[in-house]
């Protein structure tokens, strides 16, 4: 889960020169769907049961990644070590972008967040196109709505599961002002709803601590994230958020996780339990 925003970011900013990011999981949909919505993935993931590509890349353990040019097989192996990798594929890569020259300024609005704006500069510039580049604006369209329909899904569900701040992130790139995107009324008419709950304050913080507790985790700060995560259970008490932290620090304590040295040969490297002497006694 600790590249999680490492290949989103490389999603959301080589996508124009071709490159994909996916993440392969062969666990049911129902919790592929959960995961999803509680780690705020945006690169795409699919589900493989066969272990066709496992067989193919040649897994021998878990996580693996892997990194291809022109369906080439390049290079396997932990995904914390895949930046030379993929930085030495970039760049024997196509340097230009896949969309029409035209439409450069559209994708550099959309990979820089602002995806009200982007669906505006397009429905302006999609007049003054022909061809094939007025097809290609129209896939991106699609491909945009297609988007804005999966944020707004992943938002209700992420709020119905009790993380009201994620939900937000979720859907507010979407939602800026005079934005066109389909169920903008309905999604906006959902939040308003939602900040008239009493506790929507409470849960909103909460869930802004909770990023940062996850963001510890993935910096494997396991002591520090119990702190926050004991914080939010203050803070937000009788709160969805404060259940969620509840359970997330007691994973981190049951797993024996705070003390855990990356340098210690003896603390798991594998599920990062630390060993007797890093040990850290954390009581909620």
């Amino acid at each position: 889960m600790g590249q999680i925003p490492h290949l989103n970011s490389e999603w959301e900013k080589g996508n124009a020169q071709g490159l994909v990011v996916i993440s392969v999981t062969d666990e049911p949909a129902e919790l592929v769907e959960t995961w999803i919505a509680t780690n705020n993935v945006t690169h795409p993931v699919v589900i493989l049961a066969d272990k066709k590509l496992e067989n193919v890349i040649g897994v021998a353990g878990f996580p693996t990644s892997a990194v291809f040019l022109n369906k080439v097989l390049q290079w396997k192996g932990h995904p914390s070590e895949a930046g030379g990798a993929l930085g030495a594929a970039l760049k024997e890569g196509r340097s230009d972008s896949v969309y029409p020259k035209n439409l450069s300024k559209v994708i550099k609005t959309w990979n820089g967040g602002d995806r009200t704006k982007a669906l505006s500069e397009l429905y302006k510039t999609m007049p003054k196109l022909e061809g094939s580049d007025l097809e290609w604006a129209g896939r991106l369209d699609g491909f945009m709505k297609d988007e804005s329909a999966k944020a707004f899904q992943l938002s209700s569900e992420a709020m119905e599961a009790g993380f009201w701040f994620r939900g937000l992130q979720l859907a507010q790139p979407y939602l800026g002002k005079g934005s066109e995107y389909p169920r903008v009324d309905e999604t906006r008419s959902h939040l308003a709803l939602m900040q008239e709950n009493p506790g929507y304050a409470k849960e909103v913080k909460g869930g802004e601590l909770y990023e940062e507790a996850k963001l510890l985790e993935r910096n494997m700060e396991y002591s520090e994230a119990v702190k926050v995560y004991k914080k939010i259970m203050k803070k937000s008490a009788d709160t969805a958020i404060a259940g969620h932290a509840e359970t997330a620090a007691k994973s981190l304590i049951d797993g024996y996780k705070p003390g855990f040295s990356a340098t210690c040969p003896k603390c798991d490297a594998k599920s990062h339990a630390a060993c007797a002497k890093h040990r850290e006694t954390v009581k909620l």
